[in-house]
């Protein structure tokens, strides 16, 4: 119960009641106009129900005080009270009686539930649905107040937030007559609290999208590419929620993007550096067997310089033999009487001809043959090095490629702003390394062109000599023919005495011939000395070129080393995926 507003319409009947006795009584002494006014005031309220505090009487509750005699207000009735409160008042208010019928309202309440003057009154509130009428019935049951009660109200169908307060009314003789419901628009209120917890769902939302960001942007930083970034769904329904998940999860698909675009180039780089580092080990292992297979030939050719050697004393050997034939045939043109007793040492002598001839010849077949096997060896080192050639080119083709991905990187750095500034500066020393890979390719394909060209000289230079060697191999068959035509005619001496003379005529001319072969022959021994005495320089400048084609290999091999050992630090597949590369690669 509101004391207050029962106070006001005690004050008001009093006041009232005096007035109609004044009215029946018609008495012309103010005194006892006065004593039945305090006589109606003191009856119009139970002063059982109030106690005496000084000047003023309080009520049961101790909420209500009032005057201890008369009334403040005179004349004013509970009409007035109610029709000044309404109109003072800026809040929508209305006034039901007991029954729940409308009896007053100002003009607040009309606008609110867009109504015109006269249409509420006479009709029951209980007969309108705009808002949560049980309230108004719950007070006029109970007679107990209900303040700030926040509800909806529907109007012309749209939803108006109030905060309602419901006073009941009582007569002088406590009996409820009515009710006030109070109605304050609080719909920006309610829409501020609603902005505020919007506010604070979208900023929690918002937080827990950062905290991911900067879990993947960690992760990034040290080199786990194997991020995928996926942004959590939101708990709430909000518009503003949903809108901001859409925006975020755009930013997270780009990141996701240019994290596989930078993966996949890392991916291609390592493989890259794993291919060259197999490249190289092959490219040392070639000139491993190239510097073995020179080494060979450098032994080839040693023996062939010996056996060149040994032909030039053999020819010298028998050039005094024929010299020494020459003067034999001169003595037996001369004294051709003395011939029948020398034959004897003569044919002697040509058998030792015909032997120290059979073995400069068996000598000089088998320099040929260390010759041909030295042909053989020089091809096979130029198939050794078409060889080389071929990896270096391949070489070229990696650096060219590790190029393209370095540049593709350096592109993908600059599109990840901060975040890829690390990568880029990997991406350059990758091109870097390339650009020196491809500088060492050049130079090891100008050493082979260098040395292939030497190669293809000595290998002309030992056909040319084989052809040297099969020539003279001819002419000492030739010496040994004659020599038994020597042998033959010494033995026939006894026998054609008389064709001694035109006999040792013909010995002499072709003891001529023989010494003139016999001479070129050490001539062409001489010039097969030089000719390998070339060939062992040739070969000493391969051994160098193939140690530098080592060298290089090797440093190539490093280079390919530290490319794996940068790139080893970049995480680009899970713990699974990468035991399953590992055991590709092993098989």
């Amino acid at each position: 119960m509101t004391p207050s507003l029962t106070s006001l319409f005690d004050r008001a009947d009093a006041t009232s009641s005096d007035h109609d006795a004044d009215a029946d009584a018609d008495t012309d002494s103010s005194s006892d106009g006065d004593s039945a006014t305090d006589a109606a005031t003191d009856g119009a309220i139970d002063r059982e129900q109030w106690r005496t505090e000084g000047d003023a009487l309080l009520d049961a509750d101790g909420d209500v005080e009032r005057p201890r005699e008369g009334t403040p207000f005179g004349s004013a009735t509970a009409e007035s009270i109610i029709v000044s409160y309404l109109q003072g008042s800026s809040d929508p208010i209305f006034v039901v009686d007991a029954e729940g019928n409308f009896t007053h309202s100002n003009e607040e309440c009309r606008d609110l539930f867009g109504r015109v003057p006269g249409e509420l009154i006479g009709d029951n509130l209980f007969d309108y649905d705009e808002a949560d009428n049980t309230v108004m019935r719950e007070v006029l049951d109970t007679g107990e107040a209900i303040q700030n009660l926040e509800g909806e109200v529907e109007v012309d169908g749209e939803t108006v937030h109030v905060s309602r307060t419901f006073f009941p009314l009582f007569d002088a003789a406590g009996e409820l007559a009515g009710a006030i419901e109070i109605n304050r628009d609080v719909s920006e209120r309610v829409e501020a609290v609603n902005r505020q917890e919007t506010l604070e769902e979208y900023q929690d939302y918002q937080d827990e999208v950062i905290e991911a960001f900067k879990g993947w942007t960690d992760r990034l930083s040290r080199g786990d590419f194997t991020v995928d970034p996926e942004v959590p769904e939101p708990d709430s329904d909000l518009e503003e929620v949903q809108r901001a998940h859409e925006r975020f999860s755009e930013m997270a698909a780009d990141l996701g993007t240019a994290i596989e675009s930078i993966h996949d180039a890392l991916a291609d780089a390592r493989d890259t550096a794993e291919e060259l580092a197999e490249i190289s080990d092959e490219l040392v292992a070639a000139g491993e067997e190239t510097t073995s297979a020179t080494e060979e030939i450098d032994d080839a050719s040693d023996a062939v310089d010996e056996m060149a050697s040994e032909q030039s004393e053999q020819a010298t050997i028998a050039a005094k033999n024929v010299s020494n034939l020459a003067g034999a045939v001169e003595e037996i043109s001369e004294n051709a009487a003395r011939i029948e007793g020398r034959a004897a040492t003569a044919s002697e002598r040509t058998q030792e001809g015909v032997d120290d001839a059979e073995r400069a010849l068996e000598r000089i077949r088998e320099a040929m043959a260390a010759s041909e096997e030295n042909v053989e060896q020089v091809r096979r080192i130029e198939d050794r090095m078409d060889a080389i050639g071929e990896m270096a080119e391949l070489i070229a083709d990696v650096a060219d490629q590790t190029n393209l991905l370095a540049l593709n990187a350096n592109i993908q750095a600059a599109h990840a702003d901060d975040s890829g500034d690390g990568f880029g500066v990997v991406a350059n020393e990758i091109k870097g390394l390339a650009d020196e890979s491809k500088a060492t390719v050049s130079e090891i394909t100008d050493d082979l062109e260098e040395l292939r060209d030497g190669i293809d000289e000595m290998t002309a230079a030992i056909e040319r000599s084989n052809r040297t060697v099969e020539a003279g191999a001819d002419a000492v068959e030739g010496v040994v023919d004659h020599i038994e035509e020597i042998e033959d005619a010494v033995r026939e001496t006894d026998r054609e005495i008389e064709a001694i003379a035109r006999a040792a005529e013909e010995q002499a001319e072709d003891t001529a011939t023989v010494e003139d072969v016999v001479r070129e022959l050490s001539e062409r021994s001489d010039e097969i000395e030089r000719r390998m005495a070339d060939v062992s320089t040739s070969i000493e400048q391969q051994t160098a070129t193939v140690d530098r084609v080592v060298d290089v290999s090797e440093a190539i091999d490093g280079m390919a080393a530290e490319m794996e050992g940068t790139l080893t630090g970049f995480e680009l597949e899970s713990e699974g995926a990468s035991r399953s590369r590992s055991r590709s690669r092993s098989r």
